[in-house]
């Protein structure tokens, strides 16, 4: 087979799966080599690769010697897998234009990420340390700071003296200080 043109080895690739790898030795490499430079990325690169051989393989029937190379012929199939990838992504891009929209991300925009971030950490820890408050102590800050009770409306509601509240919502205020970071990072000893 070493002695045979690549003409010659195409015309035989449907009867002959050895022709097909015959070929694909001969070119695998050239043929990377013009992917990897066309699509940057080597995965996507060994991808079309495989592709170009697979329509190698469905298409050796149209091949045309008189037209050209069969090395050119493989090329052109690369050429045309690579064009054809680059209209698929404009056309999904173009989608995801119309479905999400676009525009550009002002400064003010990457303050309110940075702050949307910097609550959901915060709101993380919050939980966590409410958890460790006693349940007395939690249920009162709770209708206090969710609620909107007064502190004597919340000893109300609990059942409890309001200087009661008053205390158990000075304790619950001082543990929750302790187990939250302060804004700046650093613990808060109150």
């Amino acid at each position: 087979m070493g002695g045979e043109s690549d003409e010659q080895l195409v015309v035989r690739v449907g009867a002959d799966p050895e022709a097909l790898a015959e070929l694909y030795r001969r070119h695998v490499r050239a043929v990377l080599g013009y992917a990897t430079r066309r699509l940057g990325d080597p995965h996507d690169a060994a991808d079309l690769v495989a592709g170009v051989f697979l329509e190698v393989m469905q298409s050796a029937h149209t091949f045309d010697a008189r037209r050209g190379s069969a090395r050119g012929w493989i090329f052109g199939i690369a050429g045309n897998l690579v064009a054809a990838r680059g209209r698929r992504r404009a056309v999904e891009a173009r989608a995801l234009e119309r479905l999400y929209g676009t525009r550009d991300l002002l400064p003010d925009d990457h303050a309110e990420l940075a702050a949307r971030i910097d609550a959901h950490r915060a709101s993380a820890d919050l939980a966590t340390a409410m958890r460790a408050l006693p349940e007395a102590e939690r249920e009162l800050f709770l209708l206090v700071s969710m609620d909107g009770l007064t502190p004597s409306e919340a000893a109300a509601a609990l059942g409890i003296a309001a200087p009661a509240a008053r205390m158990r919502l000075a304790r619950a205020r001082r543990r929750l200080r302790k187990a939250l970071p302060a804004q700046d990072g650093t613990e808060t000893y109150a």
